[in-house]
C-alpha cells in the first residue's frame, strides 16, 4: 500500500501528534490527489500501526530515517578474550578532525575534552547499535507466523531506526494472544493447555519468559499469529544496543583518521525448557541479535549507529583532579575505564592521585588483551588493576600494575585494599544490577552510606533461567 497525501485534520489525535506525523512526512502531507486515503482514527493502538506501515513506505520510498545514523568503517577485529571481540572502527577526515561534524554530541557535550594534539570521544560515552536487517532470529519468526505477507519483516524489526517489537522475551499479553488463538486447535491443545497453566502461575510464567524466546514459543505455536499481531502484543523500542566507547589514540596516528573501539562479548545462554512437554535435559541456545552481529564483522565492512553519541549515567564532569578513583567493573565493562583514565592523563594537574581497577572475571583468560593499560600504568596515569578471578585457581601474584587475586571476588578484594586511606574516593561501578548493588553494599560498609558511589549499571541482555521451581 503507498500513501500518497494524508487528511491530518480527518485523523482524531492530539495536535501534538499531528504535528509530529507532520514532520516525519514533510511535505507528502500537503499534497492532494484523487488517490488521498481519508484516515478516521480514535484508537492509539490503531494509529500507531499505520504510522508504523506508512513510515515503512516512506523510508522505502526516499530512503530516510527516524533516528538520524552515522557509518563508521572496520579497521580490523580481534578476539581479545574468548567470545570477547574488540572492534577498531574508522570515522571519515584526518585525526584532528572535528567530530562533532559527524555525530552528535548534545547529550555528551560536558564530558568531552580536547588534548593538543588529538580529539577525543567524550567519557564514558556509548554509540547504540541497531540489530540488523536480517538475523537468523527474525528468518525463524517470520516461517512460523501465519502465512506470510510481503511486509511480515516490517512489522517484526525496527526498520533503519524505528522502533521495533521486543523478539526476546514474550510478553504476557503475547501468551495470552497465542493461548486464545490456538483454543479450537485439535493438533495443539496439549500444548494450549500447557500454556493456560503457565499463565495462571506466576513461577511457571516467570520460568516461561526466562527460557523462551518470541521464536521458541511461535515455533511451538506455528501459524497462530500475524506479523501484525505480534506488533500489537510486544514491548516496543529503538531495539539498539548500547557499547562503551574506547579512544584509539594510536590507532588515530597510524590511520590518520579519529578511531575508537568497541568491545562486544558473544551472547548466549543454554536455557532448560520444559514447560511444553519437552523430552529431559532439552535445551536451547539463544544468541544476542547484534551482538552476534558484530561479531561476525570483517575489516573493511561499514557499521552504522546512532548519530546522537549516549552518556554514561554514571559519570560526572569534569574530572576531578584532587581525588582518588576507584573502578569498579564486572566483566570487559572494566575498559570503560579507559576514558576516564585518557581524561585524567589529559589534565594539566599531577599524577600523584590514585585510580585503581577492580575488575571481575571468572579466569585470567577471560580478561581481554589490550595493552593500553600498560601505557597508561607507565606514565603514572593508572596505579593498580585488581583482578578478581572467581573460579580460576593458581597463587596470588603481582605483574607491574596488575595484581591478580585467584578464587576471590570483588567483595574480597575490596576487604583488602584500605579503602579509608584513599584521598576523598570516588568509586564508579559498572555491570549488571545485581553486581552493582553488591559492591555498592560492601563500599557502604566500609566507609558509610555517605560514600561518594556512582553507578553505571545495565541489565542482562539475555536472562538466565530461572531457579527450577518445585
Amino acid at each position: 500500500m503507498t500513501f500518497n497525501a494524508l487528511r491530518l485534520n480527518e485523523i482524531t489525535l492530539p495536535l501534538k501528534k499531528r504535528q509530529a506525523l507532520r514532520k516525519l512526512f514533510g511535505d507528502i502531507l500537503d499534497k492532494s490527489d484523487k488517490k488521498c486515503i481519508s484516515i478516521y482514527i480514535k484508537k492509539y493502538k490503531k494509529w500507531e500501526r499505520f504510522v508504523v506501515d506508512a513510515i515503512i513506505q516512506k523510508n522505502k520510498q526516499l530512503g530516510e530515517t527516524h533516528y538520524p545514523s552515522c557509518n563508521a568503517e572496520v579497521i580490523d577485529v580481534k578476539e581479545s578474550a574468548p567470545n570477547t571481540y574488540t572492534i577498531i572502527l574508522g570515522l571519515a577526515g584526518n585525526a584532528r578532525t572535528d567530530i562533532s561534524q559527524q555525530v552528535d554530541l548534545s547529550a555528551v557535550q560536558n564530558t568531552s575534552f580536547i588534548n593538543k594534539e588529538y580529539t577525543y570521544f567524550p567519557v564514558g560515552s556509548g554509540i547504540g547499535v541497531p540489530p540488523p536487517e536480517d538475523s537468523a532470529l527474525l528468518t525463524r519468526i517470520v516461517k512460523a507466523l501465519k502465512p506470510t505477507q510481503h511486509n511480515d519483516k516490517d512489522w517484526c524489526k525496527p526498520y533503519k531506526g524505528y522502533a521495533g517489537p521486543d523478539l526476546a522475551t514474550p510478553s504476557t499479553e503475547f501468551l495470552k494472544l497465542v493461548a486464545h488463538q490456538t483454543r479450537q486447535e485439535p493438533s495443539l491443545s496439549s500444548k494450549q493447555k500447557y500454556l493456560e497453566d503457565v499463565l495462571q502461575d506466576p513461577a511457571k510464567l516467570d520460568e516461561l519468559q526466562a527460557t523462551y524466546d518470541v521464536a521458541d514459543i511461535l515455533e511451538i505455536f506455528p501459524n497462530t499469529v500475524s506479523a501484525e499481531d505480534l506488533w500489537d502484543s510486544q514491548p516496543k523500542g529503538p531495539m539498539t544496543r548500547t557499547y562503551t566507547i574506547i579512544p584509539e589514540i594510536e590507532q588515530s596516528k597510524i590511520h590518520d583518521r579519529p578511531c575508537f573501539s568497541i568491545s562486544v562479548k558473544a551472547q548466549k545462554s543454554k536455557a532448560l525448557q520444559r514447560l511444553f512437554g519437552e523430552a529431559p535435559q532439552s535445551y536451547q541456545v539463544h544468541e544476542g541479535i547484534v551482538s552476534d552481529f558484530l561479531c561476525s564483522l570483517n575489516a573493511g565492512d561499514i557499521l552504522s549507529f546512532n548519530k546522537k553519541i549516549k552518556k554514561q549515567k554514571a559519570y560526572k564532569a569534569p574530572y576531578e583532579p584532587k581525588r582518588d578513583v576507584v573502578f569498579v567493573a564486572q566483566g570487559n565493562a572494566y575498559e570503560r575505564s579507559l576514558s576516564y583514565l585518557y581524561e585524567k592523563q589529559a589534565a594539566l594537574t599531577s599524577l600523584k592521585e590514585k585510580f585503581i581497577i577492580v575488575s571481575a572475571f571468572k579466569r585470567q583468560q577471560d580478561i581481554p588483551l589490550n595493552d593500553t593499560f600498560d601505557h597508561l600504568a607507565k606514565d603514572g596515569t593508572l596505579t593498580k588493576s585488581y583482578h578478581a578471578l572467581s573460579r580460576d585457581k593458581g597463587i596470588d601474584n603481582n605483574q607491574g600494575h596488575n595484581h591478580y587475586r585467584y578464587g576471590q571476588r570483588v567483595h574480597d578484594v575490596l576487604q583488602d585494599i584500605d579503602l579509608k586511606k584513599l584521598n576523598n574516593p570516588v568509586f564508579y561501578i559498572a555491570g549488571s544490577t545485581d553486581f552493582c548493588n553488591a559492591v555498592e553494599q560492601t563500599i557502604a560498609t566500609e566507609l558509610g552510606e555517605n560514600a561518594d558511589i556512582r553507578i553505571s549499571n545495565s541489565p542482562n541482555r539475555i536472562r538466565p533461567p530461572s531457579i527450577p521451581h518445585s
